[in-house]
C-alpha cells in the first residue's frame, strides 16, 4: 500500500510540474510590451515608451523591431550614440531590416555624413517588402542635396511622391530647395502642400509665414505664425514665430 501510495504521489508531482515556456511565448508576451512602447512613442511620452521598450527587450530580447524602438527614442531624446548603438543591433539581428536601415541612415544624416547615410537608404530600397520606401526616396533625396547633387535629389522626391503623393517631408523639402534658390511661388506651394498633408508640421507652417512675408503677404504671414503658437506653445518653431512677430509688431510701431 504504501508502495503504491509514494507511486502515485511521484506521478502527481511530475504532472503538476511547470512546462517551460517556448520562445514564441516570450516573443507574443514581449509584443504586447511593444505595442505599449509605440503608443506612448507616438503620443510624444518618450520616458514611457523608454519604459516599455527596455521591458519588452528584457523579455524577448531577440526582436529587432525593439531595438529599431528604442534608437528611435534615444534619438528623439537626443542621445544619438544610443541611438545609433540600437539601430546597429537591430541590423545585426535582422541584416535586411529596411526601417532600422532608414532610420540609421538618418542619424548619419544628422552627423553630416551624408555618402554613409546613403548607402544605408540603398538598402533600404533593396528590400522588396519595405512598405513605405518613399521614406528613404526623400531621405535619398536630402542626402544627395547636401552633397550639392540637385538633379538626384529633385529625382529622388518625384520617386517618394510617384509613390506616396501625400507625403508631407517631400513637399517640405521642394519647399526648402525653392526658398535657398529664391523661387518664392515654388516654394509657397510646396509648403502649402506640406502643411495641407501633415497639420503637425510646424517647421513648414513656419516658413509657409517666411514665403508669404517675402512675398508682401504680411498678413497671411503674421497668421501663419500665430497657428503655431496655437497649435505647437513650447515648440522651436513657436519661438522663432514668436520672434517674427514681435519684430513686425515693432516695425508697425515706428
Amino acid at each position: 500500500m504504501r508502495k503504491f501510495f509514494l507511486i502515485t504521489l511521484l506521478l502527481i508531482i511530475w504532472g503538476c510540474q511547470s512546462v517551460e515556456p517556448t520562445p514564441e511565448f516570450y516573443h507574443e508576451r514581449a509584443g504586447v510590451v511593444l505595442q505599449r512602447a509605440i503608443i506612448y512613442y507616438n503620443e510624444g511620452q518618450l520616458a514611457e515608451a523608454l519604459s516599455e521598450a527596455l521591458k519588452a527587450k528584457e523579455i524577448y530580447p531577440n526582436d529587432p523591431e525593439i531595438y529599431n524602438l528604442l534608437g528611435l527614442i534615444y534619438m528623439d531624446r537626443g542621445d544619438l550614440s544610443a541611438a545609433e548603438k540600437y539601430f546597429r543591433k537591430a541590423l545585426e539581428i535582422k541584416p535586411d531590416f529596411p526601417e532600422a536601415l532608414n532610420n540609421l541612415g538618418s542619424l548619419y544624416l544628422i552627423f553630416g555624413k551624408y555618402k554613409e547615410a546613403i548607402s544605408y537608404f540603398q538598402k533600404a530600397l533593396e528590400n522588396p517588402f519595405y512598405q513605405k520606401p518613399f521614406i528613404a526616396y526623400t531621405n535619398l533625396a536630402w542626402a544627395y542635396y547636401k552633397l550639392g547633387d540637385e538633379e538626384k535629389a529633385f529625382f529622388y522626391l518625384n520617386q517618394a511622391l510617384e509613390n506616396n503623393p501625400r507625403y508631407s517631408l517631400a513637399y517640405f523639402y521642394r519647399g526648402m530647395m525653392a526658398l535657398q534658390k529664391g523661387e518664392l511661388e515654388r516654394a509657397r506651394i510646396n509648403f502649402r502642400r506640406a502643411v495641407r498633408f501633415n497639420r503637425q508640421d510646424m517647421a513648414a507652417r513656419y516658413f509657409l509665414g517666411l514665403v508669404y512675408y517675402r512675398l508682401g503677404d504680411t498678413e497671411k504671414a503674421k497668421k501663419i505664425w500665430r497657428s503655431i503658437l496655437q497649435l505647437a506653445p513650447e515648440s522651436k518653431w513657436a519661438l522663432q514665430a514668436e520672434d517674427k512677430l514681435l519684430t513686425l509688431e515693432e516695425l508697425e510701431g515706428k
